[in-house]
C-alpha cells in the first residue's frame, strides 16, 4: 500500500503543544505556526486518520458503483494508475480530475493584497495538507496583526473531519473550524465551516481595518 510522505512523518514521535498557539503575525508567528502544524502530536493523529480514510476510500471505490462517475476513463485503470504511481506523477493524475486542481490564489502576506481568504482548497496529496492549513490560516493572522491583536490555534477535539480551531482574539465572533476531508477517489478537501459567514465577516473587518490605516 502506498505510504505517503505525511503518513511516514506521522510514524515519528511528536510533542503535543500545551494549550492554544497564540499568533500575532509576522515571521516569528509564521515559524511558530509551521512548527505547530508539522509537529503537534494531536494534529498529526487527526491527519493520519484522514490519510487512512482516504486510502480506504480509494480501495473501496474499486468495487463500488462510482464507475460511471468518471467519464471517458476506466475506474479500474484509474485506480491501477494511482496505486502504481507516487509523487508528482500521482499528483498530476489527481489534479487532472474535475475539482481537484489546487487553487492558486494569493498567499495573503499582507491585508491589502488579500481581498478574499481561501474558504476551501483541494489538494491531491497528503504531503500538501500541512502547507494548505497554514495558507488558509494566514489571512486571519494577517487581519489580526493589522488590528494589533492575535489568533489562537488549537487542534480540534472529538470525531469527524475537524482538524484545527482558530479563535480571533478581541473579536465578537465564533471560532473558525478548519476541516480536512478525504475524497472517495483520492485527495483531500481542506475547508472552513460556515464559509459564507466567515467570508462576509472577513470582508467587513478587512474594510474597517484598511479604512483606519488610510493615509
Amino acid at each position: 500500500m502506498r505510504l505517503t510522505f505525511l503518513a511516514a512523518a506521522l510514524l515519528l514521535a511528536a510533542p503535543a503543544f500545551a494549550g492554544p498557539m497564540r499568533l500575532k503575525g509576522g515571521s516569528k508567528s509564521e515559524n511558530k505556526l509551521r512548527r505547530f502544524v508539522e509537529n503537534d502530536a494531536k494534529l498529526k493523529a487527526r491527519l493520519q486518520d484522514a490519510v487512512k480514510r482516504e486510502e480506504r476510500f480509494v480501495a473501496e471505490a474499486r468495487e463500488s458503483d462510482l464507475r460511471d462517475a468518471v467519464s471517458d476513463t476506466s475506474l479500474d485503470d484509474l485506480h491501477a494508475r494511482l496505486e502504481s504511481t507516487t509523487g508528482e506523477k500521482r499528483k498530476a493524475i489527481l489534479e487532472s480530475m474535475p475539482g481537484m486542481k489546487a487553487y492558486g490564489g494569493p498567499a495573503c502576506a499582507t491585508l491589502a493584497a488579500c481581498v478574499e481568504p481561501d474558504m476551501a482548497i483541494e489538494v491531491s496529496d497528503s504531503g500538501d495538507v500541512p502547507d494548505t492549513l497554514r495558507r488558509m490560516i494566514r489571512p486571519w493572522m494577517t487581519l489580526q496583526q493589522e488590528r494589533r491583536s492575535a489568533i489562537e490555534v488549537v487542534t480540534a477535539e472529538g470525531e469527524g473531519d475537524a482538524a484545527l480551531v482558530v479563535k480571533l482574539k478581541g473579536v465578537d465572533a465564533p471560532p473558525l473550524t478548519l476541516n480536512v476531508s478525504p475524497h472517495l477517489l483520492g485527495g483531500f478537501s481542506v475547508w472552513f465551516d460556515e464559509p459564507e459567514a466567515a467570508a462576509a465577516f472577513y470582508a467587513r473587518e478587512r474594510a474597517s481595518v484598511l479604512k483606519t490605516t488610510e493615509p
